[in-house]
């Protein structure tokens, strides 16, 4: 009886918010999902919370019944949870900034933190994986405008399988499922935003000196000034979740050029 009535108090779980913030603060049925949106959790929970490309603050009060999961964010707040609390990193997807975060010259000193360790990752890639970069910077010459719509279908396919992942998640098939989901869109990310950078230092190579033409040093730049610019309010944001997109674009599109499935569709594949 006890069970039926918490059931009936609580509201029905919220649609997948894409794009947005979402706010609960009622006693809720999870689970309750965002994707490039935070998530502000003032009250009950009865299920998960997750959020990809976003944050989960957990207000005074809250209670998850539930994991709570950031991919692409993280998880914080006085609130309390009976699952498990994780947030994987921000992957750049958002651009919602937070009151806690550290201001003055440690803001400063984390954005030049960050901008290096592009910079440095980026040269990497380039260094000891060329060909993964330029096939996929050429990939968005090829497919200039169909490009960020591959990237947007592949988030979304990447995002159905971590809420599958997430339904089995308590045995080791839905664990090793969730971090290869994950670990496979880092890879994504890190490989496409450095192919745009390629393609972006490869135009500008008439504007460079002699000594900066090169693929290396080229690309450090380009890498250089999008991270710089994507610190920038609002649009700086905007700009760096285009970049992130077509930069899973372009690796996604590559992959789908190399799939044997992709041969018996050769008009498709070119298109």
């Amino acid at each position: 009886m006890i069970a039926l009535l918490l059931a009936a108090a609580l509201a029905a779980a919220p649609v997948p918010r894409v794009g947005a913030a979402l706010v609960i603060d009622r006693p809720t049925q999870g689970p309750v999902v965002t994707v490039l949106g935070d998530v502000v959790v003032a009250s009950e929970v009865v299920g998960d919370v997750v959020a990809v490309g976003g944050d989960v603050e957990l207000a005074h009060g809250a209670v998850v019944r539930g994991d709570v999961v950031a991919l692409g964010g993280s998880a914080f707040g006085a609130g309390s949870a009976t699952g498990r609390v994780v947030g994987l990193g921000s992957l750049g997807l958002g651009g919602k900034a937070r009151a806690s975060r550290p201001a003055g010259s440690v803001a400063w000193g984390l954005g030049l933190l960050r901008v290096g360790l592009w910079v440095v990752v980026g040269s990497l890639l380039v260094f000891f994986a060329p060909r993964a970069v330029r096939g996929a910077g050429e990939q968005v010459l090829r497919q200039l405008w169909q490009t960020p719509l591959i990237g947007v279908l592949s988030l979304l396919v990447w995002l159905v399988t971590v809420v599958l992942a997430l339904a089995v998640t308590a045995t080791p098939l839905g664990a090793g499922c969730l971090l290869l989901a994950v670990a496979l869109l880092l890879v994504a990310k890190l490989v496409g935003v450095t192919a745009v950078a390629w393609l972006l230092g490869k135009a500008a190579v008439p504007a460079l000196p002699i000594t900066w033409r090169g693929e290396l040093p080229r690309t450090g730049i380009a890498l250089l000034i999008m991270t710089a610019l994507s610190a920038v309010p609002v649009l700086g944001a905007a700009l760096w979740l285009v970049v992130n997109v077509v930069g899973v674009g372009a690796v996604a599109g590559a992959l789908l050029q190399r799939l044997p499935l992709a041969l018996p569709f050769p008009r498709l594949a070119s298109r």
